[in-house]
């Protein structure tokens, strides 16, 4: 699951130039595929989908792929750091070139001091800074102006002490599961060095433990202090820089945001209006979750600490959103089908329901969904028995009541006639 990223060789047990030539190198921005104006968080998502394409470790063999990482390793390096990007974006490959770092600092990788001095103004018997680093976030070793003079020009001159070893650098795969837990390592190096004395090249290899904090994510760095390569008798070792490439959740369930995480859950059309619980799937096991009244389609609800730890504090942690998805049954029943169709009246009849072309359009997703009514007429009501004998009495009443006001008004014409005979 690892693999170091160079072997280091050098004059005395260190590193002390790297091999670079600005001649006929691609653009960094088009090795990692991305516009001068892209910002460090494009430029970090380039390099680590390049990184794990042309990884040695999935490319077994294959030369062409280590020489494509190792490309956009170098492009990362400089790109992400932001002096080194200021100087590459001036003046090109020659500002990033370990060969003219002498005066980096200064902003002007050829020198140019006043006097014509190659150097720099720093070159003055004090030592200074010289980049000898492979990869993103690798370290940076001191070099005196004596050393600098012998890179250039040979020679002969004296030694000032014993060199310290040089950094080595390698990467580690993890898990995503690893990566939020934390876990030890064991750590096969292999590098080289040189004997000063014999100009021998021996290859050494051992074993070395790291402890990998909770929550650490791509592209972070761990720096083991005096564990890189042997320096001169009597001098200290190098450093190991160890960068760190964390897979994807294996499932896919949980998504990684920095330290918060992303999940889908699904749910009822029932649980979406009524409310409820759900079972969710978190970190550290499963919880149950309440659902509010109303939820409505990609609603999202937080579960605060239930993400990944905080790197070296891992009591504080993030949080899991969990995205809610409703989902729609494409069979129902025909009980269903009814109370579905009961529910929609009476959201109408209350006022809750959706009115004039988009009432229409409704409906015919409604009927697309579940199927349409057939164009069915509504069902009357139906009365029970006593509301039908209630209103027969009431009719045989007013019918009675309207034969007697018959009947009297008859009686009275037939007294006026006869009034009228006499």
């Amino acid at each position: 699951p690892y693999s170091p990223l160079f072997l280091s060789s050098s004059k005395h047990n260190s590193s002390v130039l790297r091999c670079f030539s600005s001649d006929a190198k691609r653009d960094f921005y088009d090795v990692l595929g991305v516009s001068k104006g892209a910002d460090k968080g494009s430029i970090k998502k380039a390099y680590f989908k390049l990184a794990k394409q042309y990884h040695p470790d999935a490319n077994q063999g294959d030369e062409k792929a280590a020489d494509k990482f190792k490309s956009v390793t170098e492009a990362y390096e400089v790109l992400s750091d932001d002096k080194k990007k200021e100087l590459y974006d001036t003046y090109g490959h020659a500002g990033v070139d370990p060969n003219f770092a002498g005066n980096a600092g200064q902003g002007n990788p050829f020198g140019g001091a006043a006097g014509g001095n190659p150097f720099g103004a720093n070159f003055d018997g004090s030592s200074f800074h010289f980049s000898s680093s492979h990869g993103p976030g690798g370290g940076q070793m001191e070099i005196d102006p004596e050393e600098l003079f012998d890179a250039f020009f040979g020679g002969g001159r004296r030694q000032r002490g014993p060199r310290r070893g040089a950094d080595l650098q390698m990467h580690i795969r993890l898990s995503f599961q690893e990566a939020v837990k934390g876990i030890q390592k064991d750590l096969n190096l292999r590098y080289q060095i040189r004997d000063a004395t014999t100009g021998r090249v021996d290859v050494k290899e051992r074993e070395v433990m790291v402890d990998v904090p909770a929550g650490i994510d791509s592209g972070m760095n761990l720096r083991l202090t005096g564990q890189g390569a042997e320096g001169d008798p009597g001098a200290p070792r190098g450093n190991l820089l160890v960068t760190v490439l964390v897979e994807d959740d294996p499932e896919g369930y949980f998504v990684r945001d920095g330290v918060d995480v992303h999940v889908e859950v699904p749910i009822s059309i029932t649980q979406a209006i009524l409310g409820g619980t759900v079972d969710v799937r978190t970190l550290t096991g499963i919880v149950e979750m309440k659902i509010p009244k109303g939820c409505q389609t990609d609603a999202k609800l937080l579960m605060r600490n239930k993400g990944i730890p905080h790197l070296n504090h891992s009591t504080l942690k993030g949080s899991q959103i969990v995205h809610l998805k409703v989902e729609i049954p494409k069979k129902i029943t025909k009980r269903q089908e009814e109370l579905l169709r009961e529910f929609d009246d009476e959201a109408k009849c209350a006022g809750l329901g959706i009115s004039g072309r988009i009432a229409h359009a409704a409906e015919s997703a409604f009927g697309s969904l579940f199927g349409s009514s057939g164009g069915k007429k509504k069902p009357k009501s139906k009365k029970n028995k006593s509301e039908k004998k209630h209103s027969k009495n009431e009719e045989q009443k007013e019918e009675t009541d309207a034969k007697i006001h018959m009947d009297k008004d008859d009686a009275d014409i037939g007294q006026k006639k006869q009034t009228a005979f006499d």
